[in-house]
């Protein structure tokens, strides 16, 4: 798909925008969207600003030569822009340049200090004990208002949560 805006370069970027609760979609380029991003007298800023990415270059010339003539099937990017520019022109570049980007992409994943999803086992913790510890809250407020009746009650609720909590830490072992 061509970008939406110059109708020259391939679309790389889903750019939405809301605007008095109408939703408008446009299919952009990088430098479309680079454009965008960098054009301020909107009011609002775009987020998530990614990471400036300074690949190391290879300093063997004939290597370079070789890659700069190397081009993805798909789109046509050469691979030596593709090392330049840190930007990949299609989803098959991927496939076409996978031996010469993968350890760069390592290097960029290592940088970002991704270290994967936390088990769901853990949220579960997490919450119990987030509930103990306002439920304990709620207690020490019931006991300095002399609200005994619900101090009982928030007592019982504790002492669940505890024992919920125990076995679920009891079961992971």
């Amino acid at each position: 798909m061509l970008c939406q805006k110059c109708h020259k370069n391939l679309a790389t970027v889903r750019y939405a925008e809301v605007v008095d609760g109408e939703v408008t979609e446009q299919h952009l380029c990088a430098d479309c969207m680079g454009a965008l991003r960098d054009k301020e007298d909107t009011g609002f800023k775009l987020s998530g600003n990614l990471p400036t990415v300074h690949w190391p270059k290879d300093d063997d010339l004939v290597q370079q030569t070789l890659n700069a003539h190397r081009t993805c099937l798909a789109c046509g990017a050469a691979l030596g822009d593709v090392l330049d520019d840190a930007r990949v022109g299609c989803p098959q570049c991927y496939a076409s340049f996978w031996r010469d980007i993968e350890p760069r992409i390592r290097q960029l994943d290592e940088r970002i200090g991704y270290h994967g999803k936390l088990l769901r086992v853990d949220d579960l913790r997490a919450k119990l004990r987030e509930d103990l510890q306002s439920k304990r809250t709620l207690l020490r407020n019931a006991l300095s208002t002399e609200d005994y009746e619900e101090a009982a009650h928030l007592r019982d609720e504790i002492r669940g949560l505890e024992a919920g909590l125990s076995a679920s830490e009891s079961g992971a072992d």
